[in-house]
């Protein structure tokens, strides 16, 4: 087919004129996907924990993974030893709650995030007074292997009611 035969059964407003508008077009979706990737991509990674009615967020940016030490695959160890890390979480923990003593360490993982490690130290808060069968969801705190907690964002939380059958 010709070309004015293609144009001829589009509607008149989605004739394209040439390559000059499909470059301006182009450059345009360009310049707006990168802004609105960097704006919703400035995080790296993103972990949440809950706790009594309010959710906490611990956000790692590029920059902050960029400063620490790498994990290469020719080291038996990571930089930073899984005993230092459960330390320095327990620390922040104690920042964090006024009960901390009383939780206990449930995990220790070491998880992957571009092309750097981190630390997910799991706590398991002290059960509830007089409730015999509650379960709770660990509380995880992050660590980088730079020796830093990494610091939460704390917000309210209203967890999802339990539907009825």
């Amino acid at each position: 087919m010709s070309e004015m035969a293609i144009s001829r059964q589009l509607p008149p407003r989605m004739v394209v004129w040439g390559n000059k508008t499909v470059k301006q077009i182009a450059i345009l979706a360009l310049v707006v996907g990168s802004l609105c990737g960097s704006a919703l991509c400035q995080y790296s990674a993103e972990f949440s924990s809950y706790y009594s009615g309010s959710r906490y967020d611990f956000r790692l940016t590029r920059e902050q993974l960029s400063n620490t030490p790498a994990w290469l695959d020719a080291e038996t160890n990571p930089p930073l030893s899984a005993r230092a890390a459960k330390d320095i979480a327990a620390v922040y923990l104690s920042d964090l709650f006024k009960n901390a003593s009383a939780w206990r360490v449930g995990e220790i993982a070491l998880y992957p995030v571009a092309e750097r490690w981190v630390y997910l130290i799991s706590f398991d808060p002290p059960p509830t007074p007089r409730c015999y069968d509650c379960i709770s969801a660990p509380f995880k705190i992050v660590v980088l292997m730079d020796g830093v907690a990494v610091s939460a964002t704390k917000s309210r939380w209203n967890p999802p009611a339990p539907t009825q059958r």
